[in-house]
């Protein structure tokens, strides 16, 4: 036996160094290609180097921060947070509109993703609570952020609104595998709690997105107030016709029996989806390309389940998990390396975390009044309004979209600006909409989302992860034994036997 186990433990120490040296060499060759191609941009202090080290080191940083039993997002924000305030970071010229570009396919594919996760039979068996639960707290934090914004912050009110729709989102990369590991362990499963938050989630992030879609169209529209007024409904309009259409052509277009069915899938659910949000800005509909892409999965999804069952959707799904595993550290690591404490006021950081907080309190409290009247006890709706609280995706997908826009209308790479230093409440209107105000208030709605996902994301996950075994029943379901088809016979009641005509 000694031999036999040494001869494991070589063999898997051997396989162990193999895989290192090739996690070694295959960044390393990357690297040389590049400098190959581009040259100094891909040495330290240039472009692409920074770029690169980005990606790396935000890459690593997500599953250290999973060791500590914290969302690997978090940990990869972080990154970004460090490499920019230390000064290694630091892009400048055309690969501003690069990192712009990155974020916007890194939207895509977790808006793809959500769409294709959608159950549409889920939500047309939806109770009442679950209703509730998706439409009330949400609106109700985004009413009081925007309110408490536009007193605390200075923020017009259709800034408000955009901060508010931003932050109001509950975060599928925190909450759904948190629910689901509860779930494997049988809590909340007899009353279906996982169910419930997960179908919530999905129509709450709809609501913040599509909101959020009308009010950032309404802002960057040009024209008389009636335009900017239309332009909201104009764009989801917009988004629902563009993404039932491409969804039906895709679901519809791929048969089953074709060759590479699931790979001529997800091209085209993906590059619809792409062409949606970078094709709607480039229109003028900025707020039309998100909900179209999350349209069109949901559509195309359902379309694939109605023909060829449930499971016709999973290998397009699992296609885009894998995607999203790459994705994931481009999106956090650049959202953290818009985070310059230098040239955010103490002010600013204070007054965004008490309207956080403000937010955060009206949601809790909003969820615990709706959940009220239903089959769930007290502790069970304490857990769902603690399930209710992170935020990480949607505030990491939408926070720097305004301020993409506003790059790019007025050029102007990093504002320095603060809003509480350059408009009062007699600021007139014309000047409250210049381009420095608006890069100003595009940075901060970002921060404030940084911020967001900062203080919601670690507290949620550790709160679902500590408060599940506390609060909900376990349902332990029983091993189920292996019998054989001989003893299952034997344990069968003795059949009648046989007559004849007779009775005999």
């Amino acid at each position: 036996m000694q031999p036999a186990k040494s001869s494991w433990l070589a063999a898997k120490w051997k396989m162990g160094i193999q895989h290192a040296i090739v996690i070694l060499l295959l960044p390393l060759l990357l690297w040389g290609i590049l400098y190959s191609t581009v040259g100094d941009s891909a040495a330290p202090g240039g472009n692409v180097f920074a770029l690169g080290l980005l990606f790396g080191t935000a890459a690593l940083a997500g599953p250290v921060a999973a060791l500590i039993r914290m969302p690997p997002l978090l940990g990869m924000l972080l990154m970004g947070i460090f490499l920019r305030n230390i000064g290694i970071f630091s892009v400048s010229g055309a690969f501003i509109e690069v990192v712009g570009v990155l974020r916007k396919i890194a939207m895509a594919v977790i808006l793809t993703k959500g769409g294709l996760g959608l159950d549409g039979g889920a939500l047309r068996r939806l109770s009442f609570m679950v209703l509730r639960l998706a439409f009330f707290p949400c609106l109700t934090e985004a009413a009081t952020i925007c309110v408490a914004s536009h007193f605390l912050l200075g923020f017009p009110w259709l800034w408000g609104a955009l901060l508010g729709f931003v932050i109001a989102a509950v975060s599928p990369a925190v909450v759904v595998p948190s629910l689901l590991n509860l779930k494997e362990k049988g809590y909340g499963e007899e009353k279906g709690i996982s169910t419930l938050v997960i179908a919530a989630s999905s129509i709450d992030d709809i609501l913040a997105i599509s909101a959020f879609g009308v009010v950032l169209g309404t802002i960057f529209s040009e024209g008389s107030l009636s335009e900017q007024i239309m332009h909201g409904p104009l764009e989801v309009i917009i988004g629902l016709s563009f993404g039932i259409c491409w969804g039906m052509l895709v679901g519809l277009a791929v048969p089953k029996g074709e060759p590479k069915t699931m790979q001529l899938r997800s091209m085209l659910v993906g590059g619809g989806g792409l062409f949606a949000v970078l094709g709607s800005q480039a229109a003028g509909y900025d707020g039309a390309g998100p909900l179209a892409c999350i349209t069109a999965a949901f559509v195309a999804s359902s379309c694939w389940k109605h023909y060829e069952g449930n499971e016709a959707t999973d290998p397009v799904a699992a296609t885009f998990s894998d995607i999203w595993l790459i994705f994931q550290p481009i999106l956090f690591g650049l959202i953290g390396t818009e985070v310059k404490f230098s040239e955010i006021q103490l002010e600013t950081l204070s007054y965004g975390l008490a309207v956080l907080v403000i937010g955060l309190m009206i949601r809790v409290t909003t969820c615990l009044i709706v959940t009220q009247g239903g089959i769930l006890n007290f502790k069970e709706i304490i857990f769902v309004a603690i399930a209710w609280f992170p935020k990480a995706t949607v505030q990491a997908a939408f926070g720097p979209v305004a301020l993409d826009i506003a790059r790019k209308k007025f050029d102007e790479p990093f504002p320095t600006m603060s809003i509480n230093s350059t408009m009062t409440e007699e600021t007139p209107l014309e000047e409250l909409y210049d381009g420095n105000a608006i890069l100003s208030l595009s940075a901060q709605v970002l921060t404030i989302a940084v911020l967001s996902i900062l203080f919601t994301a670690p507290i949620g996950a550790v709160g679902i992860a500590f408060s599940g075994p506390c609060l909900l029943h376990q349902m332990v379901k029983p091993k189920e034994e292996f019998v054989s088809p001989v003893r299952r016979r034997r344990q069968q009641p003795n059949q009648p036997q046989r007559t004849d005509s007779s009775g005999r």
